[in-house]
């Protein structure tokens, strides 16, 4: 009877786990915290699904402090640890297959007190204390939005110093009758391609089918120019793209002889299909890249 009972318990605490784990999963997922593209860069993260940047920061109480003025003090040594590292990862963000945040910076000082304005602006989501008094504080800053890094880039001052894009050609009308496509998402597993915060995409003989200049950056609710994925599935998940976005193939990256490659090519068919895109998806920056 004892080993019934002790039998069951089992099952039931088996059967507890099993549901844990489960709803953790599926919160995990609801929440999208990655949509599984996230870079490691520095002491932070850069989830390019969601369009944010997570920094953390150390700060340990001075000695013979104690109590609150202890953990204020180490607080504020973790916040500024915290903008230290901010700084760093921000210099490795992508801007393009040639360029990175930290060309802009070493243009001008105008352009480092914008970027450094950024980072005060910084959110601070969590903070933890540890058993010896260390405090540990995380950070978010927006990648993309209204207050985002790829519009502070954006601006007149910064983009007119940092001259015209690298690789600008001619634009095509779109042809043939629009689809109903709320987005669309392009695969480009297994051409190397890295994320950036302008990507561009080209039809096969070198036309212009996407870049940063066609989406509509001060409309309520912009994001970034696209979100990136692991998965296709993944990439289904993503609130910019709608119930029914159009799933698309790459032919190859732009072979543009930078430090990586961001932008890639559409074949022939696939530009087509591209091409009859209801224009709104494309002004509202509903793109995803599916990449390694």
């Amino acid at each position: 009877m004892k080993q019934g009972v002790v039998a069951t318990r089992k099952v039931k605490s088996t059967l507890l786990a099993l549901f844990c784990l489960l709803f953790l999963a599926s919160t995990a997922m609801v929440r999208g915290q990655s949509y599984g593209m996230i870079e490691e860069v520095g002491s932070g993260q850069i989830d390019w699904g969601n369009g944010m940047i997570y920094v953390v920061g150390y700060g340990a109480p001075p000695k013979g402090a104690s109590g609150p003025q202890a953990r204020l003090m180490a607080r504020g040594a973790a916040k500024a640890d915290a903008y230290r590292n901010a700084a760093e990862v921000l210099n490795g963000v992508r801007v393009n297959s040639e360029t990175y945040v930290r060309n802009y910076v070493m243009q001008s000082d105008e352009i480092r007190v914008v970027v450094e304005g950024f980072v005060q602006g910084a959110r601070i989501i969590k903070v933890n204390q540890q058993w010896d008094g260390m405090i540990e504080l995380t950070i978010e800053l927006p990648l993309g939005g209204q207050a985002g890094l790829t519009s502070l880039l954006n601006r007149p001052e910064i983009t007119e110093r940092m001259g015209p894009s690298p690789t600008v050609f001619p634009d095509r009308p779109a042809t043939g009758n629009t689809t109903s496509y709320t987005g669309v998402i392009i695969d480009a597993r297994n051409l190397g391609i890295k994320p950036a915060l302008y990507p561009q995409v080209f039809d096969h003989e070198g036309n212009l089918l996407y870049a940063s200049t066609m989406v509509n950056m001060a409309r309520p609710g912009f994001t970034t120019i696209v979100a990136y994925a692991r998965s296709i599935d993944l990439a289904r998940n993503l609130p910019r793209l709608g119930s029914n976005p159009l799933v698309l193939t790459a032919d190859s990256p732009v072979p543009m002889g930078g430090e990586e490659q961001t932008d890639l090519v559409l074949g022939v068919e696939a530009a087509k299909e591209f091409r009859r895109l209801n224009p709104e998806v494309i002004r509202n920056g509903a793109v995803a890249l599916v990449i390694d």
